[in-house]
């Protein structure tokens, strides 16, 4: 399982290597988009967080499917409210910057949920070589 995690791990990493550079150029050549300049670490603590829950989530897998869909919601659920805290705590200190950064937070959270859900529906797959 640990090698099934360090692949994950690796697919993710370039994911998010390719949003970096996607922002980056968005940010030079788009200059009308106006991302937050926050970018760099809203993409490091989803990151972190977002290879954080793979984890739990294919150690969950070794266990029963119950286990995995009880720790699938409840991180679901930790992250959207640790999320909205954020955003909240953010938007009430910074209120000149908080449309950008909500927005831009918003763009990344919706690019790593469907990676997450699309690695997680592929977990799932029958392997056709067994």
């Amino acid at each position: 399982m640990e090698t099934t995690f360090k692949k994950l791990a690796i697919r993710f990493t370039v994911f998010v290597l390719l949003i970096t550079a996607l922002s980056f150029a968005a940010e030079q050549w788009m200059p009308a988009l106006k991302p937050t300049i926050h970018w760099p670490v809203i993409l490091l603590v989803m990151y972190i967080l977002t290879l954080g829950v793979l984890y739990l989530l294919v150690n969950s897998l070794k266990a029963r499917m119950v286990k995995f869909v009880n720790t699938y919601l409840l991180v679901s659920f930790g992250k959207m409210i640790l999320f909205a805290v954020l955003l909240f705590v953010y938007a009430w200190l910074n209120p000149d910057d908080a449309v950008s950064f909500i927005l831009t937070f918003l763009v990344y959270y919706l690019a790593l949920l469907i990676y997450e859900v699309a690695v997680l529906l592929g977990m799932n797959k029958p392997n056709p070589n067994k």
